[in-house]
C-alpha cells in the first residue's frame, strides 16, 4: 500500500513537471470544519473540529490543476460509552466520555479536475501526509478513568492516506474567487505504536470528512 501511495505522488509530480510551460499559479487560504473518526471503530464518532490552511495550485492544462496545502487539522474521535459487567449487563450510572485529540500538520497533494461553467464545479483526488504534533486521551484506559492524558509517545507520528472530494469555485473578479470544498480522507497508516498507551490493541487509522470555504488569487 505504501508503494502505491508513493507511486501516485511521483506520478503527479512528473505530470506537473512535463507541462510547466503552461503554468498558472494560484494561492489562497481555507477555513472549515472537520468530522473525524477512526476506521472500524465500534461506536461512530461525533466529533466536529477546526481545519485551516494555506492553499497553492499549479494549472497543468485547461481543466486540470495540481493542488497542495499546508494546514492544521484536529483528528481523533468522541463518543459516550458504558461499563459492562462479566455477564454482559450495563452497570448503572456508568456512562463516560471517550475523547481522543490528535493535532496534525497536514500536507495534501492532489489533482483537481474542473468541470466547467462560470462557477466551476470540480472533483479532486490524491493523497495526504500528516505529522502528529500533539495528542491526548480522555476515557477508560486499562481499567482507569483518565482525562487529557498525553498519548503522543504511544502513536506513530507520521500518517498518510488518500483523499477524494469536490466543490465549487466562484470568481468574484479577474484573478480572485471563492471556493466551497468537501474532502473525504481515508488513512492507510496504523497509528497504534504502543497499545498500552491508549488501552486498545486494534489497528488505529484516521478517517474523516472536511467542509471548508476559502479564497484564491491567480498569479499569471
Amino acid at each position: 500500500m505504501r508503494k502505491r501511495f508513493a507511486f501516485t505522488v511521483v506520478a503527479i509530480l512528473l505530470i506537473a513537471g512535463s507541462v510547466a510551460q503552461s503554468q498558472v499559479l494560484s494561492y489562497g487560504a481555507k477555513l472549515g470544519m472537520g468530522f473525524p473518526g477512526f476506521i472500524n471503530e465500534e461506536i461512530a464518532s461525533q466529533r466536529i473540529t477546526l481545519t485551516t490552511g494555506l492553499v497553492g495550485s499549479l494549472k497543468i492544462i485547461n481543466g486540470i490543476q495540481l493542488m497542495t496545502e499546508l494546514g492544521y487539522q484536529r483528528k481523533g474521535n468522541k463518543f459516550t460509552n458504558q461499563v459492562w459487567d462479566s455477564k454482559g449487563t450495563v452497570i448503572a450510572d456508568s456512562t463516560y466520555l471517550v475523547k481522543t485529540n490528535l493535532d496534525y500538520v497536514n500536507i495534501p497533494l492532489y489533482l483537481r479536475f474542473n468541470l466547467g461553467g462560470t462557477s466551476k464545479f470540480y472533483i479532486q483526488a490524491g493523497g495526504y501526509y500528516g505529522y502528529l504534533v500533539h495528542a491526548n486521551f480522555t476515557g477508560l484506559r486499562l481499567g482507569e478513568m483518565v482525562k487529557k492524558v498525553p498519548i503522543r509517545d504511544g502513536l506513530y507520528l507520521n500518517d498518510f492516506g488518500i483523499i477524494a472530494g469536490g466543490g465549487i469555485e466562484t470568481p468574484i473578479r479577474q484573478g480572485l474567487g471563492v471556493i466551497l470544498d468537501i474532502k473525504y480522507q481515508y488513512g492507510l497508516k496504523d497509528l497504534n505504536k504502543n497499545p498500552l498507551m491508549i488501552g486498545n490493541s486494534k489497528p488505529l487509522k484516521n478517517k474523516g470528512l472536511t467542509l471548508s470555504m476559502g479564497f484564491y488569487v491567480d498569479i499569471e
